[in-house]
């Protein structure tokens, strides 16, 4: 995600002309995972452009070196918001102050049939954000209860782990000897291979919590000093991630990603905390809930930046599915998020049968539908 929002953000500002920040991410579903060595290939253009904003459609594709096959691998369409300092203040008071203004971006003209029809599907996207609900409603319970859990483990420190033998750690070390004054033999090393059975069959939501706190710097922020949307992602994959390993014992891949809405921006310097929660499981996948919070080192404000859900699969060595155990929620926010995870799933299913068919057969009507994880 985070090449796809680099990628996206290039060309917005090659468009605009002016710095640009990622507004919103519609949902992104990957076909295909992409393995080490392999070429990816990634495209951008803008597909339209309102008075401050635009949509910018990206499509990923990869190639395998050894065969050359190629392959697609996900569609992802971003909004962008243009951005112009405000006149630079004189005094240090002021410029605590400074802000960023929008500014006017240039009209889109197409001229294809493709560019066309880019261009007209941008906006029913566009109007179709503006007719979906605010999906932070009725999530702010769930939000609380994770602040809650974080507040307590800065109060208090869990116990200590149990101190298991490892094989691979038990070799004898040159120079040793027993208590005769003898040499010990060296002993041989075994590898630990992890085994992925369903060994419970269930576990509490509240158990599969986690927490990344990231410190803001240059590095992960445009030329704004607003951090880039694709790092904030790449964050919150990294603590949905935990939040499954802490269910699914197994390797995961992210399957696909709900569209996100950034509500506020995070700058340099900012502390940013994501938490996440699964928040439903199925035979072999299970959804993962990602809020993040920023706050303000100079005065202290921490806001709400956004939230999403990731929908993550896992998978052996040999990439067969892995069964899951069952997330059970139990308290009334748990059990209001767990609750509406199967219509969510539909929706994922339904969009992810519309890129399919998108990208196999454009004048097709009908495709087979994909097995479900």
């Amino acid at each position: 995600m985070g090449w796809i929002d680099v990628a996206a953000g290039i060309s917005a500002k090659r468009h605009a002309c002016t710095p640009s920040v990622t507004r919103s991410v519609d949902d992104v579903a990957f076909l295909h995972p992409v393995h080490v060595g392999d070429i990816v290939t990634i495209q951008a253009s803008v597909n339209k452009s309102w008075n401050t904003s635009m949509e910018v459609g990206v499509k990923v594709e990869a190639e395998t070196p050894v065969t050359g096959e190629r392959f697609f691998v996900a569609h992802a369409y971003l909004t962008f918001v243009a951005l112009s300092p405000r006149p630079r203040p004189r005094t240090y008071l002021g410029s605590i102050f400074t802000d960023y203004a929008p500014v006017r971006v240039p009209a889109l003209i197409p001229h294809s049939p493709m560019e066309k029809q880019r261009f007209d599907m941008a906006e029913q996207r566009r109007q179709a954000r503006f007719k979906e609900p605010r999906k932070q409603l009725g999530l702010q319970a769930m939000r609380d209860r994770m602040r809650d859990w974080s507040q307590g483990l800065r109060e208090r420190a869990q116990e200590h782990a149990e101190i298991k033998p490892y094989p691979g750690l038990q070799a004898v070390m040159p120079g040793e000897t027993t208590l005769s004054g003898e040499p010990q033999p060296r002993q041989r090393r075994y590898s630990a291979d992890p085994r992925m059975m369903l060994k419970i069959r269930e576990k509490p939501m509240e158990s599969t919590f986690a927490e990344v706190v990231e410190l803001v710097m240059p590095q992960h922020a445009n030329t704004l000093s607003i951090t880039f949307g694709g790092q904030i992602m790449a964050w919150m994959e990294a603590c949905a991630l935990a939040s499954a390993n802490r269910i699914a014992h197994a390797y995961l891949l992210t399957a696909s990603i709900d569209s996100l809405q950034f509500i506020t921006p995070t700058k340099v310097g900012d502390v940013v905390t994501v938490r996440s929660i699964v928040s439903h499981t199925y035979t072999s996948s299970l959804e993962v809930y990602v809020c993040v919070e920023a706050e303000n080192l100079q005065t202290g404000k921490v806001e709400f930046t956004n939230d999403g859900f990731f929908t993550i699969a896992a998978i052996d060595d040999e990439h067969l599915p892995v069964k899951v155990p069952k997330a059970i929620p139990q308290s009334e926010a748990e059990m209001e998020l767990h609750r509406n995870g199967s219509a969510r799933r539909k929706k994922r299913l339904a969009q992810r049968l519309e890129l399919i068919n998108l990208v196999t057969s454009p004048e097709s009507e009908t495709v087979q539908s994909p097995a479900s994880l």
